[in-house]
């Protein structure tokens, strides 16, 4: 997992991902990354596409409420390359506070020309 750190504090997200090539879905499950974290209960996750090219931005995807999983369909226009997905948790209701609760990111997975 290679994780990049958020906000000072937040716990660390262990992240997994299958994608699916002929059909541009990743399926995506998050969970505590430590025994210290795992007593944590996040209400919502923001999901993001990272590109792994050099000054790359992040993308939001999807907003998930309750539980830690998610299948996205990746647009058909992403250009080829090397990406990741990050998950942003939240363990309140008001995740729009910009309490950043926890975070984590999925080894790279490949998009093909």
């Amino acid at each position: 997992m290679g994780y990049q750190a958020g906000l000072e504090g937040e716990a660390r997200l262990r992240v997994t991902v299958e994608f699916e090539a002929d059909t541009r879905e990743v399926g995506i499950g998050w969970s505590p990354a430590s025994a210290t974290a795992a007593h944590m209960t996040l209400e919502y996750a923001r999901i993001f596409l990272v590109p792994l090219a050099i000054g790359a931005e992040r993308t939001y995807l999807e907003l998930v409420d309750g539980h830690p999983w998610a299948t996205v369909r990746l647009p058909g226009t992403l250009p080829a390359g090397e990406y990741a997905i990050e998950v942003d948790g939240y363990g309140g209701a008001s995740w729009g506070d910009g309490r950043l609760d926890a975070r984590g990111r999925s080894l790279a997975f490949t998009i093909a020309p």
